[in-house]
């Protein structure tokens, strides 16, 4: 039987067959017609800048992350908990680079995705992702390919068109000089348009993935183009997660060609995961997007590109114009990211004072991630009074953020206002089954003990040092909730592979 949020792709085609001709171009007069069906703009949100359109569930605004690489649409825990929907377990397992994530159902009145929407519907809730995502959905191929569609960044925005007759037509409206790549379509996944490209000159399989912030390859993919992972370099850029709670080994290396039909992009920057598990090697991500103007003709099974101006994939280098166009525009998110640039000189020189110049900025714009930042270093400052505003805001606009709710709970509790400590940390993880760090939530909430507690945290070999250190702060906190700084550093002395400070709950 076919779940409602999973037919929501077809609704597309039917809200859009509603929609007046907006624009009809003749590729070949008298037999095809090319006819512009809707045009959604696009923004960049989130800490990776994501592509999102606004879109509405039950009524309010809601981000939804434009995904060509993802096999379906589905809601995140990001829109249940801010709406405090209640969650259903089912049987259902998404998957992504990140391992397994647990899918469950949620009870909607509305999901509004430009002229498409559905009413009344249950619908399904991806449980598991390594950071909790801004984005409230994601839209994913077969919502994005049901039609031709053409992305095109330099104006920020997303068209769907419908061709007739155009089977042999060129249908790069905008160049008739555009590169044609065909592509193979595998239905039984119901993913987004494969087609092989050249690394190095070893051809691989490609994607374009407008869910990833940027280009990524495999590790085999690296080493068939003759790289080697083990150079001095070879940069390692930390970890990054997705759908799924576990985190994979990220470097960053520069291609010496890459070449995408009659198109080569020497020295490319990209991105390397330490996974085998994707089913292509390359992911051409939104750097690439904003670089060229693509169209996907599902209907020919070819994929049209331009390249339209800025770095083909050479994002490290510096502040690229787009992203400081962005946070001078204000987007709060944009300024989080410029920030986080000059404080790690990231394609710019370090510079801790413009670091906190932006810092400041992104926060008085709102973005929540500035906010529980300065809320983590006003707790440091022992400032429990403004740093619960800050957490208070970033949690607003972020209800899934645990590690933000654990903090707001200690800043209250050090604050003497227990009560309301206890009620907000209750709700912040009402719909939280097992997953870390509910644990501590528990053990502040007097479900667990300190035994009980660390011995969850051992329970996962490949967390179970991060979690025992997360727990023996959190043993450490209550202990100095009631003064006994004695037994909260006896606590902390007996494991002094802690003494780093607690890393991120996850």
């Amino acid at each position: 039987m076919t779940t409602p949020i999973a037919r929501l792709h077809l609704l597309l085609l039917l809200a859009l067959s509603a929609v007046p001709t907006a624009h009809a171009w003749q590729a070949e007069p008298k037999r095809c017609q090319l006819t512009q069906l809707a045009t959604l703009p696009v923004r960049y949100t989130g800490p990776d800048l994501n592509l999102t359109i606004e879109g509405r569930i039950d009524g309010t605004p809601a981000d939804m992350l434009v995904d060509t690489g993802a096999n379906g649409t589905i809601l995140t825990r990001t829109a249940t908990e801010r709406r405090a929907l209640t969650l259903r377990p089912t049987d259902g397992r998404a998957y992504g680079i990140g391992g397994a994530a647990r899918i469950y159902s949620a009870q909607i009145k509305e999901f509004k995705a430009g002229p498409a929407a559905i009413t009344n519907s249950r619908v399904r809730v991806l449980g598991d992702f390594g950071t909790a995502p801004s984005f409230e959905a994601i839209l994913g191929a077969p919502f994005l390919l049901q039609s031709d569609l053409e992305i095109s960044l330099a104006t920020k925005e997303i068209k769907f068109f419908k061709p007739t007759d155009c089977d042999t037509a060129h249908l790069a409206y905008w160049d008739e000089n555009a590169i044609e790549i065909p592509f193979r379509w595998n239905s039984s996944r119901q993913a987004n348009p494969e087609f092989k490209v050249l690394l190095n000159g070893k051809e691989v399989t490609a994607v374009i993935d407008s869910g990833s912030a940027s280009t990524l390859m495999t590790r085999r993919a690296a080493e068939k183009a003759g790289l080697n992972m083990n150079s001095p370099d070879v940069g390692r850029a930390g970890e990054v997660g997705g759908v799924g709670a576990r985190r994979i080994a990220r470097w960053n290396v520069t291609l010496d060609k890459l070449q995408i039909g009659r198109e080569t992009i020497s020295n490319a920057d990209i991105g390397v995961i330490d996974t085998n598990d994707l089913d292509v090697d390359l992911l051409l991500g939104a750097d690439f997007l904003r670089s060229h103007r693509v169209m996907f003709a599902m209907s020919q099974k070819k994929l049209y590109f331009t390249y339209v101006g800025g770095d083909a994939l050479g994002q490290r280098r510096r502040i690229e114009p787009w992203l400081q166009h962005e946070a001078d525009a204000g987007n709060g998110d944009a300024q989080m990211m410029v920030a986080a640039m000059h404080r790690s000189g990231h394609g710019t020189p370090p510079d801790m004072a413009q670091a906190l110049v932006w810092l400041d900025k992104a926060a008085a714009s709102g973005n929540p991630r500035a906010n529980l930042v300065v809320g983590q270093r006003l707790m440091k400052e022992r400032r429990y009074t403004e740093a619960v505003i800050r957490l208070r805001q970033a949690l607003d606009r972020m209800p899934g953020e645990r590690s933000g709710a654990l903090m707001l709970y200690t800043a209250r509790m050090h604050n003497k206002d227990p009560e309301l400590a206890r009620r907000e940390l209750a709700s912040a993880f009402t719909h939280d089954l097992d997953e870390w760090p509910g644990p501590i939530a528990d053990f502040y909430l007097g479900k667990l003990d300190e035994s009980k507690l660390l011995k969850l945290a051992r329970e996962e070999s490949a967390h179970a040092l991060r979690r025992t250190c997360q727990a023996r702060f959190a043993i450490a906190e209550r202990h100095r909730f009631t003064g006994d700084d004695e037994q909260a550093k006896r606590v902390l002395d007996e494991a002094p592979e802690c003494r780093q400070g607690p890393k991120e709950a996850s």
